[in-house]
């Protein structure tokens, strides 16, 4: 039974629930209350009242863009365009996959041709996919949907695995492999397409060699066009920015693109009794608002979520949105969707993607030298050794044809890293913030994240090219050389514990 409403605001189930989603099937799907429902070609769509949706047709091919796109290499910024661009291109298979592979945002593309439908995701993968292998044939936005769609169970390792000791620790929890809770339901990540009616996936990127090395300054000025493009989406759409504060990277790079769209600005503290209101995250986004005239919010809050506080319908809603495997519930959630009730037309923007563009996995001494399902296990490190995870990972070599040859030189621990940590955590961590209020990632697309896969690793570690963009964009916010962070540092870490960046 679904708990009552204990929001600030009063929202209720219909507001909440599965915010942002969407199910499509080859088959009849149920009416949810209030969803929207739409015919993509054969197949039949529901979504949310609040789900930005747009459909179209030409030439025996239809197309549904599901969520927020934009082209900021083209300078196209109306979902409409994007549309009319991804169905005109739909007669050159190069074509249409270019455009994917210029493409920002978050969103799913849905299409159905004679041969056949398929679902692409965003570069990032953001906007979560989950599948069903066995019985309907059906896609959606929540593995909750789908499971629900057919009447599965618990998949047989899920319980012992979050409950053993080694998941439990870990502040940063996800699955491994392309795993999700639930008996035949299997999650879609990056460069990879859904081929609906088949219930398989076809690694569709990388298509070609990565190219030459390029130096700092060419990397700096792609991601500042692309952030300046960002931010000439948000205004065209007139969205007020929201974001996370921190003394990170990531997040002052978007910061320094949307400085001028009034955006909401927070940060938080977590302790014990919820009251501190001091750290460097604060202190670095105090003086980065001073400088350009804008305010910090400073969000105290507890450092544990409490058991009282998992009995509301925010927290179930949570829990179903996230699988359960993200846990009971989130500390900081709540404040967000109560800025969520004043601020209407708000977008939270997540630093994520910067992680992918520098490479995370490529200084750990558990970095990948050889593919194969042991040496993802150790880069995953959760219960590495254990026969779950070792055979998740082979199933998601398999289903996503992640072997050497196929990556075409690429390093497989940047695509690991893309494709299985930020695919699956980083599109779920987007997921929880949709209970809030919409959100997008503000590093995305498959350009941008190659660009930078080609400077050298010292160069990507550095961070040189993204305080160059970033000062490009804002030239308050240079910041001496003697107190920029020493290569191979990362804030990473205290970031994601913060899931602000």
């Amino acid at each position: 039974m679904i708990p009552p409403s204990t929001f600030p605001g009063g929202g209720g189930p219909a507001d909440v629930y599965f915010r942002n989603g969407f199910l499509v099937s080859s088959g009849e799907i149920p009416d949810r209350e209030g969803w929207r429902r739409a015919s993509v070609g054969r197949l039949d769509l529901l979504a949310h009242p609040e789900t930005p949706l747009l459909v179209g047709s030409a030439d025996g091919v239809s197309i549904a863009l599901v969520g927020l796109a934009f082209d900021p290499e083209l300078a196209m910024y109306e979902e409409g365009a994007v549309l009319a661009r991804l169905l005109e291109d739909s007669a050159h298979e190069e074509a249409f996959l270019q455009t994917l592979d210029r493409l920002a945002g978050r969103f799913v593309i849905i299409r159905d041709t004679e041969a056949g439908s398929e679902v692409y995701q965003d570069a990032m993968g953001s906007r979560s996919v989950f599948y069903s292998v066995e019985g309907q044939v059906v896609a959606a936005s929540h593995a909750e949907l789908v499971r629900a769609a057919l009447g599965a169970n618990f998949a047989d390792f899920f319980i012992p695995f979050i409950t053993s000791r080694n998941y439990a620790q870990r502040d940063v929890k996800y699955l491994p492999g392309v795993a999700s809770p639930y008996d035949q339901v299997l999650q879609l990540t990056p460069n990879t397409r859904l081929l609906l009616q088949a219930r398989r996936t076809e690694r569709f990127w990388p298509r070609t060699e990565i190219g030459e090395r390029i130096g700092d300054e060419t990397a700096a000025a792609v991601l500042a066009d692309h952030l300046r493009g960002m931010a000439e989406y948000l205004g065209r759409r007139a969205l007020r920015p929201v974001i996370g504060l921190t003394s990170g990277t990531d997040s002052r790079g978007v910061f320094a693109a949307v400085k001028d769209l009034d955006p909401y600005v927070f940060t938080y503290v977590r302790s014990e009794k919820g009251t501190a209101v001091s750290s460097k995250d604060v202190r670095a986004a105090s003086e980065m608002t001073r400088l350009h005239g804008l305010e910090a919010h400073i969000w105290p809050i507890l450092n544990r979520f409490t058991l009282n506080s998992a009995d509301d319908t925010l927290s179930h809603a949570y829990r179903l949105a996230t699988g359960y495997y993200r846990g009971v519930g989130s500390p900081w959630l709540g404040r967000l969707f109560s800025l969520g009730e004043e601020i209407r037309d708000g977008v939270f923007i997540r630093g994520f993607g910067g992680e992918v563009m520098r490479g995370f996995y490529q200084p750990l001494k558990r970095n990948i030298v050889e593919v194969n399902a042991r040496q993802l296990s150790n880069a995953y490190d959760v219960n590495s050794g254990s026969n779950i995870t070792r055979r998740l990972f082979e199933d998601m070599m398999h289903r996503t044809a992640f072997t050497s040859d196929r990556l075409l030189g690429y390093d497989p621990n940047d695509l690991f890293y893309w494709e299985h940590r930020m695919g699956t955590w980083g599109s779920i961590s987007l997921t929880e913030a949709d209970l809030a209020m919409p959100a997008m990632v503000g590093y995305n697309s498959r350009n941008l994240y190659t660009t930078f896969m080609r400077l050298s690793e010292a160069d990507r570690a550095s961070r040189n090219a993204f305080e160059m963009a970033a000062v490009k964009l804002a030239p308050r916010l240079a910041v001496p050389e003697q107190q920029r962070p020493a290569v191979g540092t990362s804030t990473t870490g205290q970031q994601e514990r913060n899931h602000l960046t």
